[in-house]
């Protein structure tokens, strides 16, 4: 039996076309959707019908998912700022239908794939998660503290993985692990394609079908195959034409309203690198200069922040 696992489609709907057609050609018996299927392209309804017609799929929810609750009620003094108008925008794109599956999703989910394949399902992390300091500052757990690892000393996606096996197994971990009730424990979130064992437990990491940042901009998934000889991980990449994707976004009402998230998002998608983290340091530098505070930045600031990023990009690659 083979079941394919996708995560962080973000309304990437073709990325998200790829990687079914792909899926198919391996022959998947059935597929396990790990959150955050809207946002950040203009595609969120297609994918989510997508979704709603889907046979043989479990299906949970993101922390995009978590999202919709508070951004369907309109709140107008905080729909005048550009910092979260493509979160305002993108969930009041969303039908009814749409909304509706998506809302009522579970968080979590458990899957008894056969008599000796017990699968813990969810978004983010329950492995790494959960110390009271949170994620630890490791290129295993965090997307930017990978970018700059690669940075600083490249390493291959192997490397990478020897790296998530040690990581798996240390005292941070292991404890979290041995609490879970399967022996397979899926999760996602951070859009980092891995797999390793802890013990007899398998733990994978299906990367991102919409916007990858392990420096590899092909869509990710992977593939979970029982066997007479026990289980087996395939991980998947799947090219698509990423500046169609682009374009198509920036024709679009979404664009006209985050112009500098989705140049960001663009960024992402081209470089396969999590960028997010370098922009806010900026917004934050802008923002103490300015005596700024508040949950959210001005649009005057948002706006600077987002020229003084793109004009010295190339610093942070």
């Amino acid at each position: 039996m083979r079941t394919a696992i996708l995560s962080d489609i973000h309304g990437n709907y073709p990325a998200l076309l790829k990687v079914l057609e792909d899926a198919r050609m391996e022959q998947v018996d059935q597929f396990i959707f790990l959150g955050d299927y809207f946002m950040d392209f203009p595609y969120s309804n297609e994918v989510v019908q997508t979704l709603m017609g889907m046979e043989n799929a479990y299906i949970i929810k993101g922390n995009k998912e978590a999202y919709m609750r508070h951004y369907r009620r309109v709140d107008p003094e905080k729909m005048k700022y550009d910092q979260v108008a493509n979160l305002y925008h993108c969930v009041g794109e969303l039908t009814q239908a749409s909304y509706d599956f998506l809302n009522n999703l579970p968080e979590e989910m458990y899957i008894q794939l056969s008599p000796n394949t017990r699968i813990y399902a969810t978004h983010v992390s329950p492995i790494y998660e959960k110390p009271p300091t949170g994620p630890p500052l490791h290129k295993c757990c965090r997307n930017f503290s990978f970018h700059q690892a690669m940075l600083e000393k490249p390493f291959t996606h192997a490397e990478f993985l020897e790296d998530f096996r040690q990581f798996v197994n240390s005292d941070t971990c292991r404890p979290y692990i041995q609490g879970i009730d399967a022996n397979v424990i899926l999760y996602a979130h951070n859009h980092m394609q891995s797999y390793a064992y802890c013990g007899d437990k398998l733990i994978i990491n299906p990367g991102s079908c919409g916007v990858a940042m392990d420096f590899d901009n092909r869509s990710a998934y992977t593939l979970l195959e029982e066997t007479k000889n026990g289980l087996q991980v395939i991980e998947k990449k799947v090219a698509y034409d990423i500046e169609a994707v682009i374009a198509y976004t920036k024709a679009s009402p979404l664009y006209e309203k985050s112009p500098v998230w989705h140049e960001l998002i663009f960024l992402d998608l081209r470089l396969a690198r999590s960028h997010a983290t370098f922009l806010m340091d900026i917004v934050r530098e802008i923002a103490a200069d300015k005596n700024e505070s508040g949950e959210f930045f001005s649009n005057e600031t948002w706006a600077e922040a987002g020229a003084r990023f793109f004009c010295g990009n190339d610093s942070n690659d």
